[in-house]
């Protein structure tokens, strides 16, 4: 059953697209909403070459923006730009660390969903060689007890991802 306010606000994001102060951001959030409904098709000499251009020229300034508007995206829409993410193509034309941003993303999830971004995140992190400070991994092994506490994940799940959040753990002190 799905939650009304989730859906009162799917539905007004619909009618009443976000505005964002920030042209990077704007246009990243208008090319994803438009190119939504066939994103598994995204190839190289397509919208994906699109995408990274739009990603490929963001500076700390624009992410940090993305991040404290996280709120305002459909996060339908966050899933399609985690799981770009994980293409060769993004990173070998994108020069940060894509892995960090994910398990950003993924932090600040809507906690409706969050499997869609799990099962991946030891793949953006290990792609993108991603130095992931304590701080972070903190959060993620809460994220991640939590989501397991509320039946979001399996015990599985839980215990694969806190073994490698701990392994990543043990490579920052050492």
């Amino acid at each position: 059953m799905m939650n009304i306010h989730l859906l009162r606000k799917t539905f007004y994001k619909t009618l009443f697209p976000p505005k964002f102060g920030n042209k990077k951001i704007q246009l990243l959030y208008n090319f994803v909403s438009q190119n939504d409904s066939d994103a598994e098709y995204w190839t190289i000499d397509g919208q994906l070459n699109e995408f990274i251009g739009i990603i490929k020229n963001f500076e700390a300034s624009d992410i940090q923006y993305f991040f404290e508007r996280i709120s305002l995206w459909n996060s339908y829409y966050l899933v399609i730009i985690s799981d770009k993410f994980l293409d060769s193509h993004v990173k070998a034309n994108v020069n940060y660390d894509l892995g960090k941003i994910y398990a950003k993303i993924f932090l600040l999830y809507e906690e409706a969903d969050p499997y869609f971004l799990i099962d991946n995140l030891e793949i953006a992190v290990t792609m993108y060689d991603s130095k992931i400070d304590v701080a972070t991994l903190i959060d993620l092994i809460s994220k991640i007890e939590m989501l397991q506490h509320k039946k979001l994940i399996t015990k599985q799940q839980r215990n694969y991802n806190i073994q490698f959040i701990n392994s990543l753990n043990d490579e920052l002190s050492s």
